[in-house]
Order: structure tokens, then sequence, then C-alpha cells
């Protein structure tokens, strides 16, 4: 199963609805989303469908990339060894670096030639990657954005709950703890304490605050997680978070290479581990850390990305749930959505995706 073509199609999506903002410090300019989709055909004529995403800068050089230096290595290549085509794109870039753009770029191959294997077996891609679940919970990360008006995310999440959804990701550290504290517990008072209520705060604390903050959450509110409180590099200040909390620490969505994880993984203070799979270069990394992080006994929940995150909360054991969310969600025909409050792969070969004719001819960039 040679690849003979492959294709490239670059959208720019407008921004998501800008949500209202409690006051003009804490609102955030919105940006357009870049996605790039990476088609690749073979000389049986199956093909295989993958995408990256980016905001802001980095389209132009996104495509560069992809054209002239790792596209052209796949054709007369089998599509389907995709631990191979990993290993070789990594090696080739060794010596000026992979993470950061050439990772991301290469996402795009990595997800199509994990749907193009999908599809060579006849199987949707969750049941290729063990098939552990036929449905998968899931909570909204896009509703609590920094700075979003409490009363709208609860108002946008009641359906959401009523359907069966778990809950939802609030994010924090905008430089007002107050704010962020009164947020948090309004959102929990709106929800109610059944409501799954995770805590994101991108390392924007410090240990101190962290500290603070965390018992407040924790012992005030009452939260499922709370996503990288402090900057990773702080190591001291993780373990004395995980020393003095109960829920857990979740890490990872930052991480670039899968040694980082590794490290955590061997410290013992983090709970669940949220690997992003376009920061790292695509699903197979995401496979390797899942595989790493069950021999800890500790969960992983990819970050973001719901259309892969879906396949991979389905397929591995040590994956209870996926982050969903509406970031890219006008760029497809048909969308990854809650169905009764739960996540659901389609039964078709494959990732299950195509790009929305709509979009395409809306948003396309030239």
């Amino acid at each position: 199963m040679k690849i003979t073509r492959s294709h490239v199609v670059a959208l720019k999506l407008p921004p998501p609805v800008r949500r209202i903002a409690l006051n003009e410090q804490s609102a955030q300019a919105a940006e357009p989303v870049h996605l790039v989709a990476v088609q690749v055909t073979t000389d049986i004529g199956t093909d295989g469908f993958g995408f990256t995403a980016s905001v802001g800068p980095g389209l132009k050089a996104l495509l560069a990339v992809l054209a002239d230096d790792l596209l052209p290595e796949l054709e007369g290549e089998d599509g389907r060894n995709v631990e191979r085509h990993f290993a070789r794109a990594q090696a080739r870039f060794r010596s000026i670096g992979w993470a950061g753009l050439t990772a991301r770029a290469y996402a795009a191959i990595d997800i199509a030639l994990w749907d193009l294997r999908a599809k060579a077996a006849g199987l949707p891609l969750y049941q290729l990657l063990g098939g552990a679940r036929s449905s998968a919970s899931c909570f909204a990360g896009d509703l609590a954005p920094l700075g979003a008006d409490p009363q709208q995310t609860v108002r946008a999440a009641r359906p959401l709950l009523e359907q069966g959804v778990l809950g939802v990701a609030v994010e924090v550290g905008g430089g007002d703890v107050q704010l962020d504290a009164d947020r948090v517990q309004q959102i929990r008072d709106g929800l109610g304490e059944s409501a799954w209520l995770g805590i994101a705060a991108e390392g924007r604390y410090d240990l101190a605050t962290a500290l603070a903050m965390a018992h407040f959450y924790e012992e005030d509110v009452g939260i499922d997680w709370i996503d990288c409180p402090i900057p990773v590099e702080d190591r001291v200040g993780y373990l004395r978070l995980a020393e003095r909390m109960e829920v857990p620490l979740a890490v990872g969505s930052s991480f670039d290479d899968r040694d980082d994880f590794r490290r955590v993984l061997e410290r013992g203070d983090a709970r669940v581990l949220r690997p992003d799979p376009l920061r790292l270069g695509g699903i197979t990394p995401v496979v390797k850390v899942a595989a790493l992080a069950e021999a800890f006994s500790v969960l992983v929940v990819p970050y973001r990305l719901p259309e892969v995150g879906v396949h991979l909360a389905c397929g591995l054991p040590n994956v209870p749930m996926a982050e969903w969310g509406s970031w890219l969600a006008g760029a497809f025909a048909e969308p990854v959505r809650p169905r009764e409050g739960r996540l659901v792969p389609v039964g078709s070969p494959g990732l299950g995706l195509t790009l929305n004719a709509d979009a395409v001819e809306r948003f396309r960039v030239e």
C-alpha cells in the first residue's frame, strides 16, 4: 500500500464566538484558528486524512515544512508503517530540533497515517487502538475560558450536564486571585455539587499562590483536578502540592517530548497526564505516553482535540474520558459532539472525518 500522492488544504477558521468577559482586563482578543488538513492517497486508492492546527502566526511555516520536508519523504512508502515514518522524521530533524513547528506539522501526517492504517484494516480507529469501550465520558473544555462570565458558563453547561456530560474545566490565572475564586465558586454553585469541575491554570500561579488557591478549590469549592497550577519546570513545587492535596494534579499539555512524561511519572506527583497530540507530533507518541502511564497506574486524558481524543478514550484502557469543545468543529462535515452526554466514535473505518465543503469554500487559504 504505497503512498502515491498527497494533498494539503489550509483553512483560516473564524475565532470561536466571543463570550462575555467580566471586565476589560479579563477579556481576551479572539484570534482565528488555522487548520491544515493532509490527505495521502495510495496505489490501491485508499486514502488517509489527518490535520493539525495553530492559533496566531506560523501558518506559512507549517505549510512549508509539510510541502518541502515532510510529505516528499512519504512518496513510494507503505503508509501503514506509522512507527517507521515517525522515527525517520524525528531523526531527520534531530540536528535542528523536533519540538515545536516540525512536530506540529508532522502531527497532520501521523494522524493521516493512522487513519489510513485503520481503513486498510477495515476498522474504526478506536478498535485498531484496542477497542476498550464503545463510548467515552467527556467534559466541556471551552465553556469557561480565562475571564469568561460565570453565569454564561453555567447557562451553556446546564443543557450538556442534563444530557450526561460530566462537567466543565475552568481556566484561571488572569492575575486576580479573588476573581478566580469568585468565578470558580459561582460556577460550582450554578452547576451543583455533583458536576465534575476541573481547574486549568496553565502554569500561571507561583507556588505560594497555587498552594493557597489549591486549598480553597479543594476544601471550599470541591474540584476533581487541578491542571498545571505552576510552571512545569518547578519540580519541587509540584512535589509540595502533591503532598498537600487530595485531588489529582494533572500535567502535560505543554510537554514536547515523551521523556517529559517519563520524568513526571518517576517523580510520582501527577495522577493525570494531558498529552497534546498536535504538540507531540500525532497519535503515535500519545499511544506511547499512555502505555508508559499504564505501567505507573496513572490516567491519561488528551488535551483538547476531541476528534482524536474520542478514539484514544475508546481505544485505550487508561484513557477514561476526553475533552470536548467546538474549537475545530466548523471545519468538519460531521463534527464530534456528545450524544446523550458521551462521545461516540463513528462506525466507519478510520477517523470518520471529512472536511466541510462549505468551510473549505469560505475559509480556504490559497
